[in-house]
């Protein structure tokens, strides 16, 4: 139903916009909540990011998948607002320190080794059908419960607990020789 709301107003359905809103207002919130985020900054952060997606729909033909457009649009706001706060708080002259050299190249293979972790877990994925994909990420990204997956996804915890199981039995299965590290890290491929 979301992704058909979003074709029609990207072909220029001004109605299907409230129903685009409507349709993923309350797991955008649940996940805003989740992150560790008060009532009313995540509804501001989500009426800013549908705010900025009115005004922008020509710029945005290219999406495919508004549903992860919207959770990542989302978390970048989130991010923005709390950088904003504390920046304002926390900057004085003694907290800017220097990084020595080795400092930054540990950081550039870490982002690396990250960003390889990050290719290989996107490819297990891929091999999932979306509706596991989607639980995989409600659990292991938002860090949601078995009980909250279900009722945004109208199942028993049960259920989403079997296919969370299925699913990562099936990555492992594709992937038999890649190390454990990469479920460890499944959180890593949506930041």
């Amino acid at each position: 139903m979301g992704e058909e709301a979003w074709k029609r107003f990207i072909a220029g359905d001004e109605e299907s916009f409230s129903t685009l809103y409507h349709v993923y207002y309350q797991e955008l919130f649940a996940y805003a909540r989740k992150i560790g985020f008060d009532e009313e900054t995540c509804k501001d952060a989500i009426q800013d990011v549908f705010f900025k997606i009115y005004a922008s729909k020509s710029k945005l033909l290219h999406i495919q998948n508004i549903e992860f457009y919207l959770l990542r649009s989302l978390k970048n706001q989130l991010l923005d607002i709390y950088n904003k706060e504390h920046k304002m708080q926390d900057i004085n002259d003694q907290d800017i320190l220097i990084e020595n050299e080795k400092n930054i190249i540990d950081q550039i293979i870490d982002e690396e080794k990250q960003t390889q972790l990050a290719k290989k877990i996107t490819l297990l994925l891929q091999t999932l059908p979306p509706k596991q994909r989607k639980i995989i990420y409600f659990h292991y990204q938002l860090n949601l419960s078995y009980a909250e997956i279900g009722e945004i996804l109208n199942l028993s915890p049960d259920a989403v607990k079997k296919t969370i199981y299925r699913a990562l039995k099936k990555m492992r299965q594709s992937s038999p020789n890649k190390p454990l590290l990469l479920f460890t890290h499944l959180f890593t491929i949506f930041g």
